[in-house]
């Protein structure tokens, strides 16, 4: 940053305290202190390096110096096609579509390919599942593809260690296992693997029991809906689950129910919220969302209104407002209501409980409650009777059969076969995509019961902590690399087509399957092609397989609108007068609560060497490379601890010692952790990182633990985190207002955001904008539907080839992001803040500051208003970055792509050949020693103009699209041509509440905010 002085706000109605983290808050000095840093220049962070480490940057920093500056790109040679196939040709992408399954939905996806090589993975359109869009997990499973450490080959196993066996041997052994199995009908044979919305896997399972009737198929996920489907036998008598339609929705209650985040479909889920909440004048409706949570998510920053309560407590409090619905609004609960009037709860507000009840009885049919799935089945009846009452059930909330019937108690099943395996029962496991060495409940033992078998045949991505126990191992294949099947909530029926063949031979659990039920035709694209016959068409099987795999759905599948079942009112009232007279305590700081939820990241730990995950900031904490106890700052006070102590957490003997991390918004006396970290068989990049928190989880407390001890060791853990790395200095970066100050003044944002004035003395470097001919580039970023969820960065990162930096870096504010999503505490206090995001990349500026530094003319102004980067002409001088305002451009301070690769830190180490072809060829790969940042996508420009040349027309609104655009799920960014009036982002670029970032800086940047503007209820607390 330069040396002016920070910006003074004038104090305004809109304008409140923003600030990023606790320490900030208490010692506005320090954020003032940071912001002076260079970025990437935080050396106050410990980095340690040991003595090898020190060596080889030694030699690698004389070797450097030997060159005298002369540092050359190094020669590469390249061998051309001797016989290429007719359908690719170099630097045309084809795009094939597929499918990917999480937590039993199928997400639509279109992967690009180039050359044979899958490089990108976007949403499909007309998909249900994703409608055009995807989260960062599903980004970032290109890069779990070109995973080095991948098993590259069937091996023996004994005591842990591998031993390569060729995969035509492992087939041998499961042929003959499964003859010999036959024998006595299986009864010696089981199959574990997670729970599929595959239909080729459910035939096959039935396929295996007429062969092996007495053998035994299990089902385990660590991150299940056990829960709901429980509750819902309670409620209807039979298992199902819940989707929302959000799109409909006017009212939205979200009881410990991450919706837009880590609960099933999220994706789908954030689609529909956004389109209730999208605002084209101050005279549009929006809906209200009211989140009950103990930690903030990235639902609960959306929300209106948002309630920190332990997740003990909030069957409680929805009891509570059930009550009031029945006592104040006339709405009948039935024989619920009996149990209802035993119950309060201390320490809410109590308008907490009037106005919910209220909202909701006023929206009925267009109201709908959400619960998480994590909440006891109790509380899932519960909220289905409330649904019911309200006419929810139907309109809003929808009812369907679970994607996988065998799938709905895997904790169950799981005991089931433990029990087995103990009792030695169990001659051959076969462990197919699962791994419950590391994910099953502690209690369960299951470590040692697999001691216990003959022989065990375990299947997975990775030589994992499974795979170390087994007795064979095979490698599992990516989905991009496999044939399969699925289908999604609402009866589309999808096609999982490979992108490129097996990268080391590896076998479906498809194939795996087909092999134990001795199918003669067992390799997955004939077991599909099978499938799927009984859903063809009348004009001939291949015409209709063809039509499936192009448009990545079977016609005529989908659109089923679920079940409207009839409550069992009874049932529910004794669950719910069993659960009242069991109810816990709240959490005191001598017995803490302890909450466990699947990772925003690394989900249950499948994806934990993927860099591009671990080192993604977590949206609320911006915390990367680790997981933490979070603790509100009254608990952390009350227990004397601080953000990197270490602590350790008790019950029933068994503990877990993390790091502390102090969170504003989260609930007293309440911790909260992340699933899918501390692996130790993960990888080069995902071993050591996080604590593994499964040692606490036991069959009775899978996600909620009470009575649970804090003892600080007296140690202390870096924790990498990036928010404070771009200080606003007093700046109002982000803006919000009301739906009522909205509609009292239109134009709010232009308060705060004073665009200079010529008339009033305020002159510019330049008095007018260039002018544009042609194309003048712009973006807008709608920041009332933007969630936070960083699928954005990700698919920037995978279109532009941009590098990950590791852990220590991180910690010296050298993440390589070119874009960002800045996260904004708002309010008084740490305890109560509500949350404000807001993405932030290359401004592209028609006054660039970092354009008049520059010695080497290196980032020039292009006739279309794109601030570009030759990367060529870059000598690294950094003056660019020190004169840019927005701290978005980042220096390659090393060659990042080899670096993370090495764990010594020398620079003689190679980028791993996969790694190597996720690539995009159309974005230069950089090499140390220049600056780079957000280029607008240039290359997806050019590729829309030589399209459009080619057809003879001008470039059209929507034939661009940016990396980041294309991928958010809600639609939040919009680019486009601001010379084409009637475009998209001219529209949005010229509404009243717009503003431009730190504009009163006379930068005048090419993208527009639209202010987030809340939609609260009046009579609730501010």
């Amino acid at each position: 940053m330069s040396k002016r002085a920070p910006y003074e706000p004038v104090p305004r109605r809109y304008a409140r305290p923003a600030w990023t983290s606790v320490e900030d808050l208490r010692d506005p000095e320090r954020s003032r202190e940071r912001a002076t840093v260079e970025p990437g220049m935080l050396l106050d962070q410990p980095v340690r390096i040991g003595r090898r480490g020190f060596m080889s940057l030694s030699a690698a920093a004389a070797a450097v110096t030997s060159l005298g500056g002369c540092l050359r790109r190094p020669v590469e040679h390249i061998v051309p096609f001797s016989q290429a196939p007719e359908h690719v040709l170099p630097g045309i992408p084809l795009h094939f579509a597929t499918v990917l399954e999480r937590r039993g939905e199928p997400i639509g996806v279109l992967v690009t390919s180039h050359e044979g090589r899958p490089t990108k993975i976007e949403g499909n359109a007309e998909h249900p599942g994703s409608r055009g869009a995807l989260d960062a997990i599903g980004q970032a499973q290109i890069l779990d593809l070109y995973d080095p450490d991948r098993s590259k080959s069937a091996a023996r196993v004994e005591g842990g260690s591998f031993r390569a066996a060729p995969l035509a041997e492992l087939d041998k052994a499961v042929t003959e296992a499964a003859a010999e199995a036959e024998r006595d009908g299986g009864a010696g044979l089981r199959v574990l693997m997670p729970s599929s919305s595959s239909p080729s896997v459910h035939r096959l399972r039935q396929a295996i029991r007429a062969r092996l009737p007495r053998a035994r198929l299990h089902v385990w996920d660590s991150v299940h809906e056990g829960e709901v489907y429980a509750g819902s036998r309670i409620a209807f008598g039979q298992p199902y689950r819940m989707r929302g339609d959000f799109a409909r929705a006017r009212v939205i209650v979200a009881a410990d129910a991450d919706f837009l985040g880590t609960e099933p479909g999220a994706i789908a889920a954030s689609h529909g919220f956004a389109s209730g909440r999208r605002l084209e004048s101050s005279s549009g409706s929006m809906n209200r969302l009211y989140v009950v949570e103990p930690s903030y998510t990235v639902t609960g920053a959306a929300a209106d209104h948002r309630l920190r309560l332990p997740a003990t407590q909030i069957g409680r409090w929805l009891l509570a407002v059930a009550r009031r619905l029945a006592e104040a609004h006339g709405v009948a609960v039935g024989p619920v209501g009996a149990a209802l009037r035993e119950v309060s709860i201390e320490g809410v507000d109590r308008r907490w409980i009037d106005v919910v009840a209220a909202e909701l009885a006023q929206a009925r049919a267009l109201g709908l409650l959400v619960v998480g799935t994590r909440q006891p089945a109790w509380v899932h009846a519960l909220a289905a009777a409330i649904q019911s009452a309200l006419g929810q059930t139907g309109s809003t909330a929808r009812w369907y059969a679970p994607a996988d019937p065998e799938g709905v108690d895997p904790v169950g099943s799981l005991r089931e076969l433990v029990d087995d395996m103990k009792g030695g029962r169990v001659r051959t496991l076969f462990v197919i995509g699962a791994n419950p060495v590391y994910d099953a409940p502690a209690d369960l033992g299951f470590g040692e019961a697999l001691g216990r078998v003959q022989t065990v045949f375990h299947y997975g991505t990775h030589e994992d902590e499974t795979a170390a126990r087994a007795h064979w191992h095979g490698p599992l294949a990516h989905p991009l690399e496999a044939w399969g099947d699925a289908r999604s909530s609402d009866g589309a029926l999808s096609v999982q087509q490979p992108l490129i063949a097996p990268l080391w031979g590896a076998r479906s659990a498809i194939e795996v399957l087909a092999q134990l039920a001795g199918v003669p035709r067992w390799r997955g694209y004939d077991v599909v092609r099978e499938t799927m016959r009984r859903y063809a068409a009348d004009d001939g099987f291949e015409r209709f397989w063809r039509r499936t795999l192009h448009a990545g759905l079977v016609p005529g599948t989908g659109g089923d609108q679920g079940a409207i079942p009839t409550l069992e009112a009874e049932s529910v009232a004794r669950a719910v007068a069993a659960a009242v007279r069991a109810l816990p305590p709240a959490p005191s700081a001598q017995a803490l609560e302890v909450d466990l939820a699947p990772c925003s990241k690394l989900h249950d730990g499948r994806h934990a060497n993927n860099p591009w995950l671990l080192e993604l900031p977590e949206p609320m904490t911006k915390v990367s490379w680790d997981n933490a106890a979070l603790l509100s700052p009254a608990t952390a006070r009350a227990l004397g601890v601080r953000t990197g102590d270490v602590v350790r957490l008790e019950r029933d003997g068994a503990a877990i010692e993390t790091p502390v991390f102090v969170q504003p918004g989260q609930a007293d006396h309440c911790v909260s952790l992340a699933l899918g970290w501390g692996r130790m068989r993960a990888g080069r990049y995902g071993n050591g990182c996080g604590v593994d928190v499964h040692p606490l989880r036991t069959t009775g407390a899978m996600a909620l633990l009470t009575g649970v001890r804090l003892t600080p060791t007296g140690r202390r853990a870096h924790i990498s985190q990036t928010q404070e790395h771009p200080a606003m200095e007093g700046r109002p970066l982000v803006i919000d207002a009301t739906l009522e100050q909205y509609r009292e003044r239109p134009d709010f944002p232009a308060w705060l955001a004073v665009e200079p004035d010529a008339a009033h003395g305020q002159r510019q470097l330049w008095d007018d904008p260039l002018p544009y001919d042609g194309h003048k580039w712009g973006m807008v970023v709608d920041l009332t539907v933007c969630t936070g969820c960083q699928a954005c960065v990700v698919a920037c990162q995978a279109e532009n080839n941009i590098p990950s930096v590791g852990k220590r870096q991180v910690a010296r504010g050298r993440e390589m992001y070119w874009m960002r999503i800045d996260r904004y505490f708002v309010g008084e206090g740490p305890e109560e803040p509500q949350v404000a995001l807001q993405p932030v990349a290359c401004q592209h500026c028609e006054n660039a500051p970092c354009e008049n530094v520059c010695p080497v003319n290196a980032t020039t102004h292009s006739p279309e208003g794109l601030n570009d980067m030759a990367y060529n002409r870059c000598i690294g001088t950094r003056y660019c970055m020190n004169n840019c305002p927005y701290k978005v451009r980042r220096f390659n301070f090393r060659s990042w792509h080899h670096f993370l690769d090495d764990p010594h830190g020398s620079y003689d180490t190679h980028i791993p050949e996969t790694r190597k072809m996720q690539f995009n060829p159309n974005v230069t790969v950089r090499m140390r020693g220049v600056v780079e940042k957000c280029t607008y996508c240039v290359q997806r420009i050019e590729a829309a103009r030589i399209a459009a040349r080619r057809e003879e027309r001008t470039i059209r609104d929507g034939d661009v699209v940016t990396a980041c655009q294309q991928t958010c799920p809600t639609g939040a960014i919009v680019f486009g041509d601001l010379n084409d009036r009637g475009s998209r982002v001219a529209l949005l670029a010229g509404m009243d509440r717009r503003y431009r970032l730190l504009v009163e800086l006379g930068t005048r940047p090419r993208t527009t905010y639209l202010a987030r503007i809340r939609n609260p209820h009046p009579e609730m607390p501010a």
